[in-house]
């Protein structure tokens, strides 16, 4: 008899954030089954995995329709070479991680060519675009949610649902650690002496970047005559993907910018302004005080405000249920309401505190660590369901 041939995993992570998960998954994965084959759509992340890179990410990584509209053509190209490679490479499960539109499509092609798919992060069809809920249901056969409220949801509308715990818990559920350095944190705060490290989290789109850098930028000079004799150090996060030397370029060099994973980042900051998005949750997870800044083109924010259909932008304030942090958004995102914001948490101490406890209430809703040994054990069940 022949030798069997390995498993075959597809992982598609179309954004920063997902390149991240995937490549811990992939890490758990290799420490169930080293010889299992997982290629992917990805990052460097993914790549440093030992992932064998089907077609590069950062190809996809656009933002807001008319974005869309302009990199059809490579997105399209992308597309046809990924479902040739799930109908054509032996592929045994399809694992996207969020990235709904572009993985949606992958997906069909999957379940078309009889390739399981196991979708991690559910789409965020409760925040919008709830038509889709039946598309995505006949994609998929089994969901991993990753928000505490969104396994009923889910199952009330006919999914199988694998709760995975919030992948970030990796990185901050440590209670033990949090407490240290908060404790640490606010005493930096507290004492008028003391210098204060304050966190810019721009994102990684372009369009992000283009539309709040010049912000922060301004925001950061006003914050200095809004606090007369605070020593305030700057520090801007260059996210995957976005160079460093550009941020550099743009503050003039009156900051730092820090190529270092946010895990890494976030224990030495005291404040942030933060992009919407993961990152706002991760801030809260540990600890930072922050504020949460949207802005984006005329046209995008219209549509965006006839389709989404939550109370709140940041994952902190829909998970926790109410006001975590506040949400300046379009006009709101201004360098002197963002000035004022930071003004506020440096110089109010009983806000920090209402805050602190509303994130262990946060901290607690998202799970325990070891989400991606969970979901790793649960890929090796659903492979060996699946072998002849």
């Amino acid at each position: 008899m022949g030798t069997e041939r390995p498993r075959h995993v597809f992982l598609a992570c179309g954004e920063a954030s997902g390149d991240r998960y995937g490549a811990a998954l992939a890490r758990a994965l290799r420490e169930h089954d080293p010889a299992l084959r997982i290629t992917g759509l990805g990052g460097p992340a993914l790549g440093d995995a030992g992932v064998e890179i089907i077609r590069d990410s950062a190809d996809l990584a656009v933002m807001g329709f008319a974005e869309v509209a302009r990199r059809l053509p490579a997105l399209w190209d992308a597309y046809r070479s990924l479902a040739s490679h799930l109908k054509h490479s032996g592929v045994d499960l399809f694992i996207p991680i969020d990235f709904p539109g572009f993985n949606g499509r992958l997906a069909g092609v999957a379940r078309g060519a009889g390739v399981p798919v196991f979708w991690l992060v559910a789409p965020q069809v409760w925040a919008w675009g709830a038509w889709r809920i039946g598309r995505f249901r006949r994609r998929i056969d089994l969901l991993g949610t990753v928000l505490p409220f969104e396994g009923d949801y889910f199952r009330e509308h006919g999914f199988d649902v694998f709760p995975m715990g919030h992948p970030l818990m990796e990185d901050y559920g440590d209670n033990a650690a949090f407490e240290a350095r908060l404790e640490a944190r606010e005493r930096r705060l507290s004492d008028p002496v003391s210098p204060v490290t304050v966190g810019l989290l721009p994102g990684s789109r372009r369009q992000e970047l283009d539309q709040l850098l010049p912000v922060l930028k301004v925001a950061a000079g006003m914050l200095g005559s809004l606090v007369p004799g605070r020593d305030l150090e700057f520090l801007v996060s260059a996210a995957p993907g976005v160079d460093p030397d550009d941020l550099d370029r743009r503050f003039d060099g009156n900051t730092t910018v820090s190529t270092a994973p946010l895990a890494e980042v976030l224990p030495t900051l005291d404040l942030a302004v933060v992009c919407s998005g993961t990152a706002s949750l991760e801030t809260a997870l540990a600890g930072v005080p922050h504020d949460i800044v949207y802005r984006t083109g005329a046209l995008n924010f219209w549509l965006g405000r006839r389709l989404v259909r939550t109370p709140h932008i940041g994952l902190a304030n829909l998970v926790g249920g109410g006001d975590v942090v506040p949400e300046r958004v379009q006009s709101e995102a201004a360098p002197m309401p963002v000035a004022r914001g930071l003004e506020h948490w440096l110089n109010r101490a009983a806000v920090r505190a209402e805050f602190y406890e509303d994130v262990r209430r946060v901290r607690t809703m998202c799970g325990r660590p070891g989400v991606w040994d969970r979901t790793a054990r649960r890929v090796c069940d659903l492979l060996a369901e699946r072998r002849p």
